[in-house]
């Protein structure tokens, strides 16, 4: 079997290969992915907690009820994708019409009266939260798939993720840079600078990217797997039985298992690094703090364009589930050396933490693509099934479910240390220990744990080429 040629190293037959046209239309569509799930992660603490003085726990609860409700109804777009049967295909139409309620419905969140009390301003967040990542999911849930039926080639997959996985490192700037952008507007009223007026400018535009980048897939990329009547022909799933098949996927469940703990570490990481940086290095100096962010930012970005290409020729000669490994190690060593490089009298270590998370994120999120389409194959070969909408939308759920998680501890966490914003630079010596220890401690332990489940996941190179081959031989080549 190891002279099939789409086996050797780097290798990729022709009719196998993605066209550039169909690779830049995924890929720019991209950063509708990240700007629509980070920028809020990203903003929330310095909006709501740091100008508006909301507390943490009520900020994790915004946060924790919108990832439940996008979770919730990823299942039920990515069902009704799987079993839509039309003449532009099971994808494409959901994405043409998802991108566009997904631009119009974005700055809904941000313009919210500015006398609301703090807890109408919760129901806002939260009710145009709901509206906005419901027609996020029906773009979404279409588009994760569209990646999974791209191309039957093991390396293939892994270039197109490469080139969405460039895309979104440059809208990664745009996420890391809005505290600082958003803190060049100010209150009309008071003069100050102001986060809020910041983030309503910046919904417009935004908005108008994610419209323009969002459609792009729906025009130009074909369907493989449908148009080759492999899924046209296949009969409707049922929503229960589709669910419990996917869960049933060995592979999938210990990929899911391994990207809770790893986002479960990581989002506790994210939320208090912020304050570890802005309170204990820099003393509570805000500007200073998003000045910072846009200096970490950028170093994220740069490691992240020189490492997806790194990790896509890296993953030819020793394969994804190494490749992932390695990531993961990256990540964790940033974590581990917070401790060290979280240092008042040198503030500018803190980016050596930055420079750790870029590469290591550039391998994980190429990886993980890629693998789950690897998945799909594997469930194919066991169910005779394509359900590439089901295990984007499961996956998704769990992406939702980890960051729940992370959230419903972060914000208590952050209260249970004696944090208060209205202290600014002056908190007691023993919240910010408390901030440091746990900004160490729980990444380290939950990335252990996720660097155990890898070790457990079933699919290699070889392996991959073993379940096309039988594939192929039970329903011809696609």
């Amino acid at each position: 079997m190891n002279n099939l040629p789409h086996q050797e190293v780097g290798y990729v037959a022709p009719e196998d290969r993605v066209p550039f046209k169909q690779n830049l239309a995924y890929g720019i569509a991209g950063p509708v992915d990240i700007l629509a799930v980070w920028l809020l992660v990203s903003i929330a603490y310095p909006l709501f907690n740091m100008e508006r003085g909301m507390s943490p726990t009520r900020i994790a609860f915004i946060l924790m009820s919108l990832r439940l409700w996008d979770g919730m109804v990823d299942p039920v777009v990515g069902w009704i994708s799987d079993n839509t049967r039309s003449r532009w295909g099971r994808r494409r139409p959901f994405i043409f019409v998802g991108s566009m309620l997904t631009a119009i419905t974005f700055p809904l969140i941000w313009w919210f009266p500015r006398d609301l009390s703090e807890g109408h301003l919760m129901a806002w967040v939260i009710g145009f939260g709901i509206v906005f990542y419901t027609s996020f999911a029906i773009w979404a849930m279409p588009y994760q798939s569209l990646l999974m039926e791209m191309t039957p080639d093991y390396n293939e997959r892994t270039k197109v993720a490469a080139f969405r996985g460039i895309t979104q490192a440059l809208a990664s700037f745009i996420v890391g840079s809005s505290w600082w952008i958003a803190f060049r507007f100010h209150d009309p009223i008071t003069g100050a600078p102001s986060v809020v007026e910041g983030m309503r400018t910046m919904s417009l535009y935004i908005a108008v990217l994610m419209g323009i980048c969002g459609i792009l897939p729906a025009l130009f990329v074909h369907e493989r797997y449908y148009e080759h009547q492999l899924a046209r022909k296949q009969k409707g799933i049922g929503l229960i039985r589709g669910f419990k098949e996917t869960i049933s996927c060995r592979p999938f469940v210990i990929l899911c298992l391994l990207t809770v703990f790893f986002l479960l570490g990581t989002s506790i990481y994210d939320s208090y690094g912020r304050y570890v940086g802005t309170y204990y290095v820099l003393g509570g100096d805000l500007n200073r703090s998003s000045l910072f962010q846009i200096y970490g930012t950028s170093i994220y970005m740069v490691c992240s364009l020189f490492f997806i290409p790194f990790f896509r020729h890296l993953s030819e000669r020793i394969g994804k589930k190494q490749c992932l490994g390695i990531s993961l190690t990256l990540v964790l060593i940033s974590g581990a050396s917070t401790w060290f490089t979280n240092n008042p009298a040198h503030p500018y270590l803190m980016l050596v933490n930055t420079s750790f998370i870029g590469a290591g994120y550039a391998g994980l999120w190429l990886m993980i693509p890629s693998m789950q389409a690897d998945v799909v194959d594997s469930d194919e070969l066991t169910t005779g099934e394509r359900r590439e909408g089901s295990f984007a939308a499961i996956y998704s759920w769990v992406l939702k479910l980890s960051f729940c998680i992370g959230f419903m501890i972060s914000g208590p966490l952050l209260e249970w240390t004696g944090f208060q914003a209205s202290l600014g630079g002056h908190q007691p010596p023993e919240v910010l220990h408390s901030l440091r220890v746990g900004y160490v401690a729980l990444p380290v332990v939950t990335l252990s744990i996720a660097m155990l489940f890898l070790r457990l996941f079933p699919i290699t190179r070889e392996r991959a080429a073993e379940i096309r081959q039988a594939l192929e031989e039970h329903r011809g080549k696609v």
